[in-house]
């Protein structure tokens, strides 16, 4: 019989969630349990085995899991150990997340395999999520913090879930997409998605048409228009900041693309989007 570990064991006075890095070596004696509460799981470095649901599934560096509260697990570990941090937080945030944003998935949390939801974060990916770790243990653990980095890591994975998506893309074209997909890429423009690719540009252009239907430039586009939009909806960042961080110099033309894009101006959708009724 597994044990079940309650959340309110873990936070001081104030806290809502819980987040640690864990180092876990073979000489340790994890006990196999189950949970009041929801857990997402990533390892930094290492080798070792997650046992979960009367399986064992081997993980290292760059593996993360989506733990749900009855999903009994525990580790074990290989050579010098390995090293993860998690996230625990109520089951009433999970409750929201659902209704939020994910009322038709059947990824992530929501998975009825056996075996909770797992992918492969690459060293990028990884090493973002790491440091919004490290940042978030130093903060109060409240609910705010709570719901930006949970939006943070979604993003993260979505993201890369989409990309998934299509399944003739080549390794070299996934991979500069990952790398690309944010803020210091976009002010470098297309030569620089070029060089992530170490292709010419215009074989990256046929690959991209074949593979995702869009040209090279189209799918720049959605990559930045994507950000802007996240930006616009959940942050008050001024709309010039935003448009410098999408790679574009003159505001009147970020205007003129995001209107054409959306059939609003940015700061419509902003005032649509952060409207209180």
């Amino acid at each position: 019989m597994a044990e079940r570990f309650a959340l309110d064991f873990f936070l001081r006075a104030g806290e809502v969630f819980h987040i640690a890095r864990v180092n876990i070596t073979s000489k340790q004696d994890l006990t196999y349990h189950c949970h009041d509460y929801s857990e997402i799981f990533w390892i930094e470095c290492g080798e070792g085995v997650h046992h979960v649901n009367g399986h064992d599934v081997r993980i290292a560096a760059g593996d993360l899991y989506m733990i749900r509260p009855d999903d009994t697990h525990t580790f074990s570990s290989f050579g010098k150990g390995l090293t993860l941090v998690n996230i625990a937080f109520p089951k009433s945030t999970l409750a929201f997340l659902r209704e939020r944003y994910f009322q038709t998935s059947s990824d992530f949390f929501w998975t009825e395999s056996i075996v909770p939801f797992h992918t492969f974060l690459s060293k990028d990916i990884l090493k973002r999520l790491s440091a919004r770790a490290e940042d978030l243990m130093r903060q109060e653990r409240n609910i705010i913090q709570q719901d930006s980095f949970l939006l943070f890591l979604f993003r993260q994975i979505v993201s890369k879930v989409h990309i998934e998506e299509f399944l003739d893309v080549p390794e070299w074209l996934a991979n500069a997409i990952k790398i690309y997909n944010n803020p210091e890429s976009f002010t470098k423009g297309v030569s620089y998605f070029v060089s992530l690719c170490n292709r010419n540009e215009d074989y990256v252009n046929r690959v991209v048409k074949r593979c995702l239907g869009k040209t090279l430039i189209s799918l720049i586009l959605e990559m930045k228009m994507r950000y802007a939009v996240s930006q616009l909806s959940m942050t008050s960042m001024p709309i010039k900041e935003i448009c410098c961080k999408c790679g574009y110099r003159n505001l009147g033309y970020f205007y003129r693309v995001f209107n054409r894009i959306y059939g609003i101006t940015p700061k419509q959708y902003r005032n649509i989007n952060q409207k209180i009724v």
